[in-house]
């Protein structure tokens, strides 16, 4: 039977579901949403101020004439199937891992914009190269963002390792939860290589010769888009990888303010601080006033904040409009601060450990999504560019 809400309504698009399974033989358990409690805690939200919310996959987006939509809402704590009306505003969560989902997915929001002319709550972003590029045309942006190039093979590699000898960080361009990044560094003993591979697993291989590194380094990347910056020692005085992740959304009032941020500290001889590769969330302040002191932590996160809300301004402006932001910084030990990366699919859990945040956290994309259905318009226009895009979700 299909739902017929007299509220405004905000769909969550989220990845594929896999088969549900019963080992019992018995009947199968409910299902298990992807994100499953960040999407309990949007629907509970959402009902309780007014918004009808439901969740659904691309696969369920079928085509033709319906004016309705399969997909799952939240009842008594379980979630149900139903019949649901199209959705005023989309919120796009979904995480396509084939090209065959990501085709599916696009095709599935052109066909709803074609059934119903829905407001898309976040747009998205192209991968870390092109973001990278946008944010350096920016003069008081440039400053903070480390040098970025494309990989192209040997010869690149052999040029910048003359131009940083001290190091090279290589990482997909398109990459998430810190998959695929490489440091390469030049030791007594040879070049040594580690991080993680595209399963997440920890790698550290050792060459004694330059070439046996661009043959390695080459088949490693395939024919994935690649970029690489110069080694930066973004360490604390443990010795561990840590950075600071930011969340930036658009309020109520669809202004962009500055919800949390934490520290992300990865494991002892970790290349990197990703929560999926074994890295731990910390309070922001206090994190960093271990690492400096509390006058110099405070003035670190003042000026993280005024870069993030900057960068965020100058995303939108070129991209379209966007709803939130995950903004990832590095700070050497002297008190350097690099911009590292940004997406807009950021994940929730390293701010679990602060209330405040973790609420606004949900609270925020709720109320703007209110606020646009209210007006039934972009406050922010939807570009050309974002049309192509599809991103990775970001823990």
């Amino acid at each position: 039977m299909a739902e017929n809400p007299c509220s405004s309504v905000l769909g969550i698009m989220i990845s594929e579901l896999t088969a549900p399974s019963s080992s019992s033989g018995g009947p199968y358990p409910p299902p298990v949403m992807p994100e499953d409690l960040f999407c309990r805690r949007l629907s509970r939200f959402g009902q309780s101020i007014g918004l009808f919310v439901y969740l659904f996959c691309a696969s369920q987006v079928t085509g033709g004439s319906s004016r309705l939509i399969r997909g799952f809402i939240l009842k008594h704590g379980q979630w149900q199937q139903g019949s649901f009306p199209l959705p005023d505003v989309l919120y796009d969560r979904s995480l396509p891992r084939t090209n065959a989902q990501y085709k599916l997915a696009t095709c599935a929001l052109a066909e709803l914009k074609r059934l119903k002319p829905y407001i898309l709550l976040n747009g998205a972003l192209p991968g870390k190269l092109d973001v990278y590029r946008e944010l350096e045309r920016d003069s008081q942006l440039s400053p903070w963002l480390p040098s970025t190039y494309k990989y192209e093979g040997a010869a690149v590699l052999t040029q910048l390792m003359k131009q940083y000898p001290e190091g090279l960080f290589l990482k997909p361009s398109a990459g998430s939860h810190g998959k695929g990044a490489i440091r390469l560094l030049r030791r007594d003993d040879g070049w040594h290589i580690d991080g993680r591979d595209r399963k997440n697993r920890s790698l550290a291989v050792l060459h004694d010769n330059w070439q046996d590194v661009c043959r390695f380094v080459n088949r490693f990347v395939a024919s994935m888009t690649y970029i690489i910056q110069p080694y930066l020692p973004l360490t604390g005085k443990d010795g561990r990888s840590y950075d600071v992740r930011v969340l930036i959304q658009k309020d109520e009032t669809g202004n962009w303010s500055f919800t949390g941020a934490a520290v992300r500290t990865g494991q002892l001889g970790s290349v990197t601080a990703n929560l999926h590769g074994g890295g731990s969330a910390h309070d922001a302040l206090e994190a960093l006033t271990e690492q400096f002191d509390g006058e110099t932590a405070g003035r670190l996160l003042g000026r993280i904040r005024w870069v993030s809300e900057r960068a965020a301004f100058a995303l939108e402006n070129h991209f379209g409009r966007l709803a939130e932001l995950g903004i990832d910084y590095g700070i050497e030990q002297g008190g350097r601060i690099w911009l590292l990366e940004a997406n807009a699919k950021p994940g929730r859990k390293a701010l679990e450990g602060d209330e405040s945040a973790a609420r606004l956290a949900i609270e925020r994309p709720i109320r703007y999504a209110m606020k646009l259905a209210a007006h039934r318009q972009p406050v922010y226009p939807f570009s050309r560019n974002q049309r192509r895009y599809i991103q990775e979700v970001h823990p």
